[in-house]
């Protein structure tokens, strides 16, 4: 792979599992405090065979939708990638999902650049514009519970402002031009300067209204059934938590951990939403097990099926390789 290399991917790999360590004793460590035995007692209690598929299949569901957005926003570009391969490359991102600020997902970049020829920075701004419309799109979810919710007003408006902040910047040509233009002067920053303007080019061109609206509903939607998710997982152990509750929980959660740039969002996700859920009136015994079982149904769940979405990109490869090689 040209630039991002195999070398690079084995590197992510090495991080994914010491972020994958790192979780289990943060995991162990809240279960301890929140108490051991309880958390324990009420997995055991949750309903498996009924509720989990349910869980699992809008969690795949959503992805599959994110994925759609993904092609959309490549068609905009007039990149000429096929549905299928295009749609692989995008789910053998998840595989480095858990890198710090989802860096890894860039990958996905590395993909259509050794097939297509597709440019890396080019593909970084369809990956900023899909996370500006993500953020976008859980604060939306997010909205309907905050009455109900001692607190979240400030969770809220504070997040509201940063990644307004960031979408406006990104429309802002004349700014970033001139900032970049600056840096350009610098031999040493010409090169980066170019490719950050390439970036932001693609990512000011799909944040317009036809893309935008279009990519910022398929996002409603997709993260309304990870918001539904959790809350079946909710009430899979008996807490009588309302839908728009649930998902301004989830919602304020996600552009936490998001904003943090911790990998994975993890431990903003797990803090704030436990602090959420307290509000509520939940005990840190009561909502330790929810959470936990919510991130290995989105986040590690995720993380998997992008590592088997990968193996087969690179399946495909060597077979191509091999075909290649047959005299004809």
């Amino acid at each position: 792979m040209a630039e991002i290399g195999r070398d690079r991917i084995q590197i992510w790999i090495r991080r994914v599992i010491l972020v994958m360590v790192l979780t289990t004793i943060l995991y162990l460590g809240l279960a301890m405090a929140s108490g051991w035995d309880a958390m324990v007692s009420a997995l055991r209690r949750f309903p498996v065979a009924t509720t989990l598929p349910a869980v699992l299949g809008l969690v795949v569901l959503g992805l599959f939708l994110r994925g759609l957005r993904w092609h959309y926003f490549v068609r905009r570009m007039a990149w000429d990638v096929p549905f299928g391969p295009s749609l692989l490359a995008y789910s053998a991102s998840y595989a480095f999902t858990v890198t710090p600020g989802k860096a890894g997902e860039v990958v996905k970049a590395g993909l259509l650049r050794d097939r297509y020829g597709i440019s890396m920075a080019n593909v970084a701004g369809v990956l900023l514009t899909e996370r500006l419309g993500d953020l976008i799109a859980v604060l939306l979810l997010a909205i309907g519970g905050l009455s109900l919710m001692p607190g979240s007003g400030v969770y809220f408006v504070a997040c509201a402002g940063i990644v307004g902040f960031l979408t406006a910047f990104v429309l802002s040509e004349r700014l970033y031009r001139g900032i970049l233009g600056r840096m350009g002067r610098s031999p040493k920053l010409a090169r980066v300067s170019g490719k950050v303007l390439d970036l932001l080019g693609t990512a000011k061109d799909l944040l317009q209204p036809a893309p935008f609206f279009v990519g910022l509903g398929i996002a409603v939607v997709s993260w309304s059934l990870e918001g539904l998710a959790f809350y079946l997982i909710l009430q899979g152990f008996g807490l009588d938590v309302a839908l728009l509750n649930a998902f301004s929980v989830y919602g304020l959660a996600t552009v936490i951990g998001a904003i943090s740039l911790l990998p994975g969002g993890v431990g903003g996700f797990e803090i704030s939403a436990g602090l959420l859920l307290k509000s509520l009136g939940f005990t840190a015994g009561q909502v330790s097990a929810p959470i936990f079982l919510l991130r290995v149904s989105t986040l590690w769940f995720t993380n998997l099926l992008g590592f088997v979405f990968l193996a087969m990109w690179f399946w495909q490869d060597r077979r191509r390789i091999r075909q290649d090689k047959v005299p004809t």
